[in-house]
């Protein structure tokens, strides 16, 4: 139980950071002109990138933490799982969705011809491919998620594997 009230408290921690960090992005000089007078340039966006870096990073580590901490409470244990999830299956269908997620934003990207922005920095298309294709994989996942948390939810694929009396 102390490990699921940690895990509310570090998601809680992750939203709440997220709202003020937006919020402070929005409400500060948001409209602020760039050189050119004609495109925005908001004074937090380094704010907010230096977010998806955290996040990012601390997603990161606490998947390489769980999946150690699994590795080692599970070791020897080749019985069914108590809760009766299949976590192999779901595993194997979580890769499989981000293989093709990346696939399908490469091949939706290809081609993509070099970005010059208004200051004449050119980014190469490659980048642009690379970016592009990041973003595409991001909205396939992001969908994939909110239909396993909905399904998860209803109880709907979970079934006990302890045996009913």
């Amino acid at each position: 139980m102390k490990l699921e009230k940690l895990s509310n408290y570090a998601l809680l921690g992750c939203i709440v950071v997220g709202i003020i960090c937006f919020a402070l992005f929005y409400a500060v000089d948001y409209s602020n002109m760039d050189f050119d007078g004609v495109h925005v340039s908001p004074k937090m966006t380094d704010l907010i990138l230096v977010l998806m870096y955290a996040l990012f990073a601390f997603t990161a580590g606490l998947t390489i933490w769980s999946v150690i901490r699994s590795a080692i409470v599970n070791s020897g244990n080749t019985g069914p799982s108590p809760t009766g999830i299949a976590g192999g299956k779901i595993t194997l269908c979580v890769w499989g969705c981000v293989l093709i997620a990346l696939a399908i934003g490469l091949v939706l990207g290809l081609g993509e011809e070099p970005f010059t922005t208004v200051s004449g920095k050119t980014t190469s298309g490659g980048m642009v491919t690379v970016v592009d294709m990041f973003l595409i994989a991001i909205y396939i996942m992001a969908i994939i998620t909110v239909a396993a948390v909905v399904i998860s939810m209803s109880g709907a694929l979970t079934k006990s594997a302890t045996p009913k009396e």
